[in-house]
């Protein structure tokens, strides 16, 4: 059984372990070897790691292939297990890069397995992740090529059988060889060029510029003797498996400008040649990495001449520390390894009221609240162990027996091998924080002026309200009353009378409404009613009639002057003239309009003739309403594909609607009007069962390792219940799961509450679901947020893919977003894509996945069943 570990990256930059690969191709000891090298070959991996129970036990490199003869077919039958390298070479995850770069250099290693405290499979490093770390580049600025280049090269003639190259390459403990290419058949008695022949005329019409291409020589590496292995179909000469062209850089080129190559053009080996365009040899990443490793060894040989004076200033630095850690405002607490104090600073006894003698020795435990339960703490000391740190707010006891919120932050305080040494905890007391928070949440909620709710506290009680009553048949009543000319009022007689006014027509209509109803400022003059309707249509007339009258009392000024008001209002009634708040608030405010076309000083019932959409819409409107149980609505699955290889990787579901009288209806035709009428949660929800259960299908028919990406609207995560709650509900009850699932968002979602948001979508990426932002780029909206939000996938809009070719800002743009997405650790996908010129510019310049009518167009699933026919009939990974 064959695997890809997930492996969560840690968070120490510094550290090995974030280096390793997101993904480990890993398998177990029983395997045959051919589909252990099969496996490599097919994800483009250079090694497989061998585990049980999630430990490593084993390693099989494509170095190790050069010892497998493709004429013994036995060989590939064997388990896995009988070539493996072991027991493997292994380091902790918070072990340095320099010493990982130290110990594979000193151990002639290729990979390093990187494992966990408690020995688990962590990831693992190879030459190439070492030669990508920034702190690389600077050891290469001041040498060239020739200082390192390997001239003891394998060099062979095309027409060199596999087997023999197999041999020389593994004699000469070399990864690559050089292949030139096969010359013409030779008369009788002619021989071939023997082993590490030379052939200069070939390549002298090479272009002189650094990685130009060489079509006439060939580099077979230890992947492709990997391939030839799996296929065992070529001729069996060495240029039938040569990579070609290659790319060459002079002798003269320095080794920061070749590494950039080989970077750029994702590629591992050089053909080096001199000004005659002679072949010199070959420059590998492994080259580069001993070139790095002996300045690194001239970095400790010039550190340790200094270590006195370096000694001198750590104490300097040691004392000044702790002066600070005396005068922090913040508690500081130090515990060790076995979970004693340590040490206290001042302002743990001020927070606390425990002095130092009173809390070294103890466990700090000692200042449990009891208010967080056993979880947790095993939360907090997961996150600990695994991320080396954690921060949130908590609530301890003080030694009075005072409960009190904190904020607190925990390191681990690791030495180089990686082991804990120590804890240390900083907190600040932040009650009169909180207090503030709460203040402000209390304000966020409620009209400072009135005293009565705001506008986003009653559209928080009517989404609610509304909400409770659908199934039941209640009815809920909102009213929306606008005062006449009030600003008339604050002109002439200025904005303190202009409040008085407000503050006592809030109150008369406050006293006039049942105590079931709700009043609350919407804006500058106008308030918003809820009112639960348990009555004929009759109560509902009586109220408005009983409301407008409050306006027939004149306000009292404070100078005794008397000013008469009047007020418009409009009435709307769920669920007759609306399905959702803002349905009901539109045509609530549709209504007052009319009142106040009317006269003002007068209430108006909404009604169809109102609103100005056509009849054509609105039949529409009735149409979608019937198209779920009409069954009318389908999923078209448009495929998605890797950049580097043009394998399958996943599905993105998009909706249609089958319409009986206009046909096939793309979503931006209805979905706006699914959002407008309150339609869009129950869409949403049958798109993301319906994706979740065609997966399922899909994957018991044998299509495996793919995602399905399904889209979410910014309704979606406005309703009362929550979001995550039901893609956790879609996938229980599919059995889908939670890392085949991508959500896509778009960057207005984040135009709302972005804390709320966030935590939202934290709730999704929990359940293991991929979050997508697409369209990104569109939305003009701050970048900050990507700081915040958890997200795993950047999006190119189609718009910008189209303009790919169409002059430099363009192509520039696109690179710019593919450059971000990667340096904050995420991948990215560009939809749109129509021509192979846009293909080939995406796939140079690093983007990941590709889904455009290039490739595949949007279809029915079982038209993807027969376009993808070999996939499904393949057995699982």
């Amino acid at each position: 059984m064959t695997s890809y570990a997930k492996i969560p990256a840690p968070l120490l930059s510094v550290r090995v372990g974030t280096l390793t690969h997101g993904q480990v191709l890993t398998c177990n000891p029983d395997l045959p070897l051919g589909d252990a090298i099969a496996l490599m070959h097919r994800h483009l991996r250079s090694s497989i790691v061998i585990t049980q129970d999630n430990k490593p036990v084993g390693v099989w490199t494509e170095h190790d292939c050069l010892t497998i003869s493709a004429d013994d077919p036995t060989a590939f039958l064997r388990p896995i297990s009988d070539w493996m390298s072991s027991p493997v070479r292994t380091m902790l995850a918070h072990a340095s890069v320099e010493a990982a770069t130290f110990r594979m250099r000193r151990d002639k290693l290729r990979h390093l397995i990187i494992i966990d405290d408690q020995e688990c499979l962590v990831g693992i490093v190879s030459q190439s992740d070492l030669i990508r770390v920034p702190s690389a580049i600077h050891p290469l600025r001041e040498r060239d090529v020739s200082s390192i280049v390997r001239r003891n090269t394998v060099s062979v003639p095309g027409e060199t059988p596999i087997s023999q190259l197999q041999a020389a390459m593994k004699e000469g403990e070399c990864d690559s060889a050089i292949v030139f290419q096969p010359v013409a058949k030779t008369s009788p008695g002619s021989t071939i060029p023997p082993l590490n022949a030379t052939r200069s005329s070939e390549v002298t019409q090479a272009n002189e510029d650094a990685g130009s291409v060489i079509s006439t020589v060939g580099i077979v590496t230890e992947r492709d003797i990997v391939g030839y292995l799996v296929h065992r179909s070529a001729s069996g000469s060495a240029w039938e498996i040569a990579s070609r062209p290659v790319r060459r850089v002079s002798d003269h080129t320095s080794l920061q400008d070749a590494r950039q190559i080989m970077i750029d053009h994702q590629i591992r080996h050089l053909v080096v040649t001199d000004s005659h365009q002679n072949v010199l040899g070959i420059l590998s990443f492994n080259d580069l990495l001993a070139s790095i490793e002996q300045d690194y060894l001239q970095h400790m040989h010039d550190a340790m001449e200094d270590r006195d004076t370096a000694l001198a200033r750590a104490q300097k630095s040691l004392h000044l520390t702790r002066k600070i850690i005396e005068s922090s405002p913040d508690g500081i607490i130090i515990v060790d390894d076995q979970g004693k104090i340590e040490d206290v600073n001042p302002s743990f006894t001020r927070v606390t009221g425990y002095s130092a003698a009173e809390a070294i020795g103890k466990s700090p435990n000692l200042l449990q609240s009891g208010r967080h339960d056993r979880a947790f703490y095993q939360d907090m000391w997961q996150s600990i162990t695994r991320a080396g740190r954690w921060q949130g707010e908590i609530w301890n006891r003080r030694k009075s027996g005072e409960i009190y919120p904190e904020w607190l932050s925990i390191i681990a305080i690791r030495d180089e091998q990686g082991n804990v040494l120590q804890y240390a905890g900083i907190f600040s007391d932040i009650t009169d924080r909180k207090q503030t928070r709460d203040d402000i949440r209390r304000l966020s909620h409620f009209d400072e002026l009135t005293g009565f709710p705001n506008r986003r506290r009653f559209l928080d009680v009517l989404g609610r309200t509304l909400n409770d009553c659908r199934g039941n048949n209640d009815s809920v009543a909102v009213l929306l009353v606008d005062i006449d000319n009030f600003q008339r009022i604050n002109n002439t007689l200025g904005h303190a009378t202009g409040d008085d006014v407000l503050v006592d027509f809030a109150g008369r209509l406050n006293r006039a409404l049942p105590a079931d109803a709700m009043l609350a400022r919407m804006g500058a003059d106008d308030f918003a009613i809820l009112l639960p309707q348990k009555n004929n249509s009759d109560t509902l007339e009586t109220m408005a009639q009983d409301l407008m009258e409050v306006f027939d009392h004149p306000h009292f000024s404070a100078s005794g002057g008397e000013l008469f008001i009047t007020a418009s209002m409009g009435i709307t009634l769920y669920p007759r003239d609306g399905s959702d708040t803002t349905m009901l608030l539109r045509n609530a405010e549709i209504a007052m309009l009319r009142a106040k076309n009317h006269g003002r000083n007068r209430f108006n019932h909404y009604n169809r003739s109102m609103n100005t959409a056509s009849s054509e819409t609105l039949a529409l409107e009735t149409d979608l309403r019937h198209a779920l149980e009409r069954r009318e609505l389908y999923l078209a699955y448009q495929p998605q594909f890797f950049a580097n290889n043009g394998a399958l990787s996943g599905f993105e579901a998009l909706i249609r609607w089958r319409h009986p009288k206009h046909g096939e209806l793309a979503p931006d035709k209805f979905i706006p009007l699914a959002e407008e009428i309150g339609m869009i949660d129950e869409i949403g929800l049958w798109v993301l069962r319906t994706a979740c259960t065609q997966m399922v299908k899909w994957r018991q028919q044998g299509l495996h390792n793919i995602t399905m990406a399904v889209n979410a609207s910014l309704q979606q995560f406005s309703n009362p219940i929550e979001f995550g709650d039901q893609v956790s509900a879609a996938l229980n009850e599919t059995g889908l799961a939670g890392d085949r699932l991508e959500i896509e968002i778009t960057e207005s979602l984040f135009m709302q509450d972005i804390e709320d948001t966030c935590r939202k979508l934290q709730r999704i990426s929990d359940l293991g679901v991929k979050i997508a932002l697409d369209d990104f780029g569109t939305g003009f909206s701050s970048l900050s947020y990507l700081r915040h939000v958890p997200f795993d996938v950047l999006k190119i809009d189609r718009s910008f893919v189209n303009d790919i070719g169409k002059g430099i800002g363009g192509s520039e743009l696109v690179r710019t977003i593919i450059n971000m997405a990667h340096n904050l650790g995420k991948t990215c996908i560009a939809e749109g894509v129509e021509t192979l010129q846009q293909e080939q510019f995406l796939r140079e310049n690093g983007c990941n996945f590709l889904q455009g009518f290039l490739r595949g167009r949007p279809v029915r699933a079982a038209e993807i069943e027969k376009t993808f026919a070999p996939l499904f009939a393949g057995s699982a990974l």
